[in-house]
């Protein structure tokens, strides 16, 4: 089959969320089948990659966004009815190139990686159109309005019902929608009858994650944090740690240190340096190096959707990690239960203390957490499953031959979870992040 395949962000490398999904996807529907690729690039370095994916791709074309441009279409969308994620996506070099396409190449299936991005195909009635969500971004909007003064509650809330609708139509446009969790296939099941609608696991990289021979220094006590710092929720889960969670953790234990470990800090996270025991790095060329260094691994959102990477990595590296519940919401059961989880201040930083003071604890429960994290979230059992969905005749409708292999639940057996009332006060662009 040849398949054409469209991004909302170049899927390389794959060194953050949303690249790391659209990555091994990529890869595995490469393996089977011609793909030509077609996705935007909102960063000039990131054209550079074009050759590496190369190796994958039969053509491969990318086109440059410009953020300044986009977040103005953006706001002018304001006025209409429109979602003002679509505009901040749409690229007219990039509609053009899709449509000349269309009518050159005898395509069989058109996949398509975030809802942001089927603007682009979502009206074509052949080839078939397979859409994988990701997560539910008006749910995501919506838990940004929920937490967020007025305008912005009223701009975000505007959002979450503009996608709402967006994502109804293209769902029952598409042969196939595919999300990345159990409790995102909830979401989506109040959004229309998802008749189509399955859950595909991301993975982690056990071998590359692997937990390293020795272990870190018991006389330096660590926590970190990774994640792209440009991305507010990253911004407002370690600015919470730091200024409300580590004061009472070094109440405990006087020598810990915070580390911020990702690239693209804002001035805000910049200045959390300033706070005794925090340490802002940027962006490394290896974040296995700080997470060497490190007892425990933090996740303390207030917002959250879909897989934390983040999360899976560290378990994989054997990392015991501590986050709040709302964090947990897309994790399998056994993942989700060796995680120790809270939403005060004194909740998380209780359970950090007793993992920094019990050496025996720690290495138990970040044994378990490897273990788990290996048997359940497998890249290859994944993205061949996702191969077959691609290959269907019947495209994931009733009757589709197709099953979910083990590790891969169905939609019907999601669940929900809570999550924290703390305040943000501004969210980022309509986009995907880590």
């Amino acid at each position: 089959m040849r398949v054409l395949y469209l991004s909302h962000r170049i899927p390389y490398p794959p060194s953050k969320g949303d690249k790391l999904r659209a990555f091994h996807q990529l890869k595995a529907i490469s393996a089977r089948h011609e793909v030509d690729l077609f996705t935007l690039a909102d960063d000039a370095a990131d054209l550079e990659y074009r050759s590496a994916l190369s190796a994958y791709c039969g053509r491969v074309t990318v086109a440059k966004l410009n953020r300044t441009r986009a977040r103005v279409r953006a706001i002018s969308s304001l006025a209409t009815r429109q979602p003002a994620t679509l505009p901040y996506f749409y690229c007219s070099e990039l509609a053009a190139e899709i449509r000349g396409a269309l009518r050159q190449t005898s395509y069989d299936r058109i996949f398509v990686y975030c809802s942001s991005v089927a603007q682009y195909v979502v009206d074509f009635d052949d080839p078939p159109v397979l859409i994988d969500l990701v997560d539910v971004d008006s749910d995501k909007w919506r838990q940004y309005a929920s937490v967020s003064p007025l305008p912005l509650s009223l701009i975000y809330n505007r959002e979450a019902n503009r996608l709402r609708e967006y994502e109804r139509r293209i769902c029952e446009r598409a042969s196939c929608a595919i999300v990345s969790t159990d409790r995102e296939a909830r979401l989506l099941e109040q959004i229309y009858d998802a008749r189509n609608l399955h859950v595909v696991h991301n993975g982690v990289d056990t071998e590359y994650f692997k937990p390293p021979a020795s272990e870190p220094n018991e006389s330096v006590p660590t926590v970190t944090f990774v994640g792209d710092m440009s991305y507010f929720p990253n911004q407002d889960a370690v600015t919470y740690f730091a200024c409300q969670v580590l004061p009472l953790v070094r109440a405990a234990v006087p020598g810990v240190r915070f580390l911020i470990v990702g690239r693209n800090p804002t001035r805000k996270v910049l200045e959390l340096g300033r706070i005794s025991g925090v340490e802002v790095t940027g962006g490394v060329p290896d974040v296995r190096t700080f997470l060497a260094q490190a007892h425990v691994s933090v996740a303390p959102f207030s917002i959250a959707a879909g897989i934390q990477n983040k999360i899976l990595e560290a378990l994989a590296f054997g990392l015991p990690v501590v986050a709040t519940s709302r964090t947990l919401q897309g994790l399998s059961d056994g993942v989700a239960a060796v995680i120790s989880k809270g939403d005060m201040p004194g909740e998380l930083a209780s359970h950090v203390i007793q993992l920094l003071q019990n050496p025996a604890l720690r290495r138990r429960v970040g044994r378990e957490g490897r273990l788990r994290v290996s048997a359940e979230y497998n890249w290859e059992r994944s993205m061949d499953y996702l191969c077959r969905l691609v290959e269907d005749a019947q495209h994931g409708l009733p009757g589709a031959s197709v099953k979910p292999p083990s590790g891969v639940r169905a939609a019907h057996q999601a669940t929900t979870g809570s999550g924290s009332g703390r305040q943000i006060a501004l969210a980022t662009s309509p986009s995907k992040h880590p």
